[in-house]
């Protein structure tokens, strides 16, 4: 039997993918700039994160004003729709000053980071002038992922103690002050760092809003001692706390083994 050569067996599946991904990646700053009326820049195209469907190619894009910032798109394969989360992050930076002016009404040393996760859902509106409170009503299947950076130097003694009752009431506290100024399905992560990684904080940020992915890296990389305490709990819908007293207090115990081996270190 005569075989049929291998280009007519695969069709059009022959077109190189870096031709692909130059024809999506301009289709992607055409819509993008349109839509928002500003100039964006590839990141990088072809990666992995969820997706709507299979049908399409993955990117993450940076607005050219501040590339600090970046964040997921997707456009189908033939081109024709494109789906994006930029939304999420300039409601986020909005944001991002008047809760750190929260925080430090507890911890006066806090430093925050945040971010909108809406999950599957990509925004459809342009308004990037939107207040959290509306952006929330809009998409409810978000949570504002709000991270606090504090220096556990300053709440931590030489047996590596963190004065959990003390901290319970902050936690408290600074729930509370959120739920007044509209900030529900908020996803809290109370970060103790290494009084090293806290002076490098600005340092990081200057380069990236995505912080955490940075301190982390270097834990896992190069086996430094930036986190040495994380605190996590939800603020429902409701503005109630989603965990009880007992299961926020288990996130001491859980760290304890890092905040003795880095009294250990410190102390060599």
């Amino acid at each position: 039997m005569m075989m049929l050569p291998l280009l007519t067996i695969i069709g059009c599946e022959s077109e190189p993918k870096e031709n692909k991904y130059d024809k999506a990646s301009a289709k992607i700053l055409e819509v993008l700039e349109k839509k928002y009326g500003e100039e964006f820049e590839i990141d990088k195209i072809g990666g992995a994160f969820g997706t709507v469907n299979s049908n399409t190619i993955k990117a993450t894009v940076r607005p050219k004003r501040d590339v600090r910032i970046f964040f997921e798109v997707e456009i189908t394969k033939d081109l024709k729709d494109v789906y994006d989360k930029y939304l999420n992050e300039m409601v986020a930076r909005s944001n991002e000053q008047p809760i750190e002016e929260l925080a430090k009404q507890i911890w006066p040393d806090a430093r925050v980071a945040l971010t909108n996760d809406t999950v599957w859902t990509y925004p459809t509106h342009s308004d990037t002038s939107m207040a959290y409170e509306e952006f929330v009503k809009l998409y409810p299947t978000n949570w504002q992922l709000t991270h606090v950076y504090l220096n556990v130097s300053n709440y931590m003694d030489k047996t590596g103690v963190i004065n959990e009752d003390v901290e319970m009431k902050k936690f408290k506290a600074f729930a509370r002050l959120l739920v007044e100024s509209k900030n529900i399905r908020s996803s809290l992560s109370i970060v103790y760092l290494s009084e090293e990684a806290y002076k490098r904080f600005d340092e990081i940020k200057s380069t990236t809003f995505d912080i955490g992915d940075v301190y982390w890296g270097e834990d896992e990389e190069q086996n430094k001692n930036n986190y040495i305490t994380i605190v996590g709990y939800k603020i429902l819908e409701t503005g109630a706390i989603k965990q009880s007293d007992e299961e926020i207090r288990e996130f001491f115990e859980t760290w304890k083994e890092k905040r003795l081996l880095y009294i250990q270190r410190e102390g060599d």
